[in-house]
């Protein structure tokens, strides 16, 4: 059984172990709008502001994949970090997309401006990019002033999405899901050659001083074949990170094989300086739903806990949005 203790002892010589959230107890945040499998709320990202003092969560809707897939994107907002209302919401044709996926939210420390990062697969592609909105509060930004900010084929890429961004050091840091490194096949259409993906949701990641001119790009956490003897080494996608001295701690989604695709498992990595990785050994998910998965764990530090936010599974193949708030002292 994994430890529920608190993340540090030194006289048990215990240091950065997160607590442990008990999903099934957990509160329900959003659900979906309907049952069965492909119906999801999801993709949590969530950012305290003490201005304000609320919550603000993204977060997106999706259909299964023959009913129009990632549909809408819609910001939460919250006294306590439990009870969320929604504040603003958006549709997929607003940037004319065929599908929305996870973005991230964050206030920008100089300016004060709130900037929504929104990752989108544009209609007539199949690769995915990342746009940008900003606004003076998250309830007004408008998805029609998006801007692209991150276009995998600047980077050698043919996808990237899923952005996790934060601001450390003075300058901005965000974690993206790509390609797997170097696995790639080439096809003919239209005439161009393009190149196909063959291995699946690495995490890679970029800097940047002002939030809009993103460079430096590299793979920190990279998927395996799914065939090794390290469980969850098929994805690699970082969520969300914590910091816990004196180790950074990172939340991501792995799977064994293809079969995982949309029900990922919640793995452990650590850090000491958010470019160099290392996936915790475990031979079971650190989390679960007793009905499938959970997936996109969102963690967020605020003084003496941590605020669970992640995608679980539900008794009827669909997910919902829940919530467990631990403490660290």
């Amino acid at each position: 059984m994994v430890s529920k203790k608190l993340g540090s002892s030194f006289s048990e010589k215990r240091f950065a172990c997160p607590p442990v959230p008990d999903t099934e107890t957990g509160k329900t945040v959003f659900e979906p709008e309907d049952g069965g499998s492909g119906n999801w709320v999801g993709g949590p990202d969530t950012v305290y502001d003490p201005e304000t003092n609320r919550f603000y969560m993204y977060h997106r809707v999706r259909k299964p994949i023959g009913e129009g897939r990632g549909s809408v994107a819609r910001i939460g907002e919250s006294k306590n970090g439990l009870d969320f209302e929604v504040i603003w919401k958006a549709k997929k044709d607003e940037l004319n997309a065929e599908s929305l996926e996870v973005g991230s939210l964050i206030k920008d420390p100089a300016s004060g401006i709130w900037r929504l990062y929104i990752s989108f697969q544009p209609k007539g592609t199949e690769g995915w990019q990342v746009a940008l909105v900003e606004a003076d509060s998250p309830g007004e930004l408008e998805l029609s002033e998006w801007r692209t900010v991150m276009l995998p084929e600047d980077y050698g890429l043919f996808s990237l999405k899923d952005p996790r961004i934060y601001h450390v050091g003075g300058q901005y840091y965000a974690y993206v899901c790509v390609d797997q490194e170097g696995k790639f096949r080439t096809i003919e259409k239209d005439g161009a050659e393009i190149r196909i993906p063959n291995g699946f949701d690495s995490t890679g990641l970029m800097t940047s001083p002002d939030g809009k001119h993103w460079k430096n790009f590299r793979y920190v956490l990279q998927s395996g074949s799914g065939q090794g003897t390290q469980p969850r080494d098929y994805k690699a996608r970082l969520n969300s990170i914590v910091w816990l001295a004196p180790l950074f701690i990172g939340f991501y989604d792995g799977g064994e094989t293809f079969y995982d695709n949309f029900e990922e498992k919640t793995g452990l990595a650590t850090s000491t300086d958010l470019i160099n990785w290392t996936k915790v050994p475990l031979s079971e998910p650190w989390i679960d739903s007793s009905h499938g998965t959970v997936r996109y764990l969102d963690a967020l530090r605020r003084r003496d806990k941590i605020h669970y936010y992640y995608e679980y599974t539900r008794s009827d193949g669909s997910h919902e949005i829940r919530a467990n708030v631990e403490s660290l002292g």
